[in-house]
């Protein structure tokens, strides 16, 4: 077994894995990647509107095999209450006017 190092990235701050896990194959860190890193995510909350969580994964000499990415990005369509209505505001407006 090789061991696998997952470094996290958060908003690009670095957290280094010093330990790393023994896996079976490149596909056996592939997936264990896959599968925490929407674990990470879920456990803090973006502060704004955007936030990019990433495990760089390397091998047990260093070398960079594999990136993978969550990116979380919010687009309001409104930025202040005097902005235009959305489209579900006129729907309403309209339904009402029936």
């Amino acid at each position: 077994m090789k061991r696998y190092f997952f470094d996290l990235t958060d908003n690009g701050e670095l957290v280094s894995d010093p330990e790393g896990v023994e896996l079976p194959s490149l596909d056996a860190a592939v997936e264990e990647a896959a599968k925490a890193l929407p674990d990470v995510v879920r456990e803090a909350k973006p502060d704004g509107t955007f936030r990019e969580v990433a495990f760089h994964v390397r091998d047990g000499d260093g070398n960079p095999l594999f990136m993978v990415k969550v990116t979380f990005e919010m687009i309001r369509n409104r930025v202040g209450s005097d902005d235009l209505p959305t489209a579900r505001d006129k729907n309403r407006k309209a339904t009402a006017a029936k």
